[in-house]
């Protein structure tokens, strides 16, 4: 489906179509079988997103337009729309939050004791949860789960970065809250890096139809899909997002210690390093931080790994222990 229909699908679900638009999202509509079920699954989509909204969207008025204009333009089909088998499509919604308290704190009982499993620099982990979902945990980085779910929704808490490989379960969508972030996924896998201390947070999809929907405090809902080989940035200080085509197995594969690095920071990257390693890496001149760097290490060697640094980047580093430095 082209960015056109997806941005036209939005603005209908939001009702901020306008009648032109609302006429070539119908005519699109109407003109293949196979664009009436995008249509339907892209609303899906964004439907189980609305909880994270002021007032559910009334929908019926548009697809009472639309279902009148395919009626008009042809031959009445008598089939069922697969609502089974599209909620089986892999989707997740992202909604960002500045300066909104999304995460309501639950009354205590026993069904919201949450555990927690904190990993610190230099130790990765992997567990399942109640609900069967894979989690892998990344080094300095936490994550917070109940000990046994909800009925109508999973809820974990994550700070840092984390693989979910998540169940499907249509009714009980699976939520994850970072901080101004909250996720929700009726089951796919993906990648979410979202270090407290790190200005920028992205979600990365190696299987599944992602629809990621930003919305900051006073401004309209932005939507950006993303399947799978693509990634979202998202810059939490000023809301601007990047969505770019990359290799998500690769992104993924730092459950093997293999790093992959496209036009990031030297200060991603060695923050990157220092938590994976268990290592105290600083930058003498705070201009070198946004020096930008593309590369990757498989399973390199520490001092192989900061001498490719140096070079790439014009620099050189002292070592002193598990302390490295920086310098021009």
């Amino acid at each position: 489906m082209e960015e056109l229909y997806y941005q036209l699908i939005t603005e209908y679900y939001h009702q901020t179509i306008t009648e032109r638009d609302l006429t070539i999202l119908q005519e699109w509509v109407a003109s293949n079988p196979a664009h009436e079920t995008e249509f339907r699954e892209v609303i899906l989509i964004l439907d189980a997103s609305k909880l994270y909204y002021k007032s559910p969207v009334n929908q019926e008025n548009n697809w009472a337009k639309i279902t009148a204009y395919i009626n008009q333009n042809k031959q009445p089909v008598k089939r069922k729309f697969p609502f089974a088998k599209l909620a089986m499509a892999a989707s997740l919604i992202l909604i960002i939050g500045f300066g909104i308290n999304q995460y309501k704190t639950h009354k205590s009982n026993p069904q919201n004791q949450l555990n927690e499993i904190t990993n610190p620099y230099g130790q990765q982990s992997s567990f399942i949860l109640p609900d069967s979902s894979i989690v892998y945990l990344n080094a300095g980085s936490k994550l917070k789960y109940p000990k046994h779910f909800a009925a109508h929704k999973r809820l974990v808490i994550l700070e840092g970065e984390a693989f979910f490989d998540v169940k499907h379960k249509t009714t009980q969508p699976f939520i994850i809250q970072t901080g101004k972030v909250s996720t929700t996924v009726l089951g796919t896998s993906f990648n979410v890096k979202a270090f407290p201390k790190e200005s920028h947070i992205a979600v990365t999809v190696k299987t599944g139809k992602v629809g990621v929907v930003f919305k900051e405090k006073n401004h309209p809902a932005v939507t950006n899909f993303l399947l799978p080989d693509q990634q979202l940035q998202i810059d939490t200080k000023t809301g601007k997002t990047n969505k770019n085509e990359i290799n998500a197995e690769a992104i993924c594969d730092w459950r093997n210690y293999r790093m992959v690095f496209y036009n990031a920071s030297l200060k991603e990257i060695t923050s990157t390093i220092a938590r994976t390693y268990k290592l105290d890496i600083e930058l003498e001149d705070p201009a070198m931080a946004a020096i930008k760097v593309t590369t990757s290490f498989n399973k390199t060697p520490v001092d192989q790994m900061l001498k490719t640094l140096a070079i790439l980047t014009g620099s050189h580093y002292t070592k002193s222990n598990n302390t490295i430095i920086f310098y021009k």
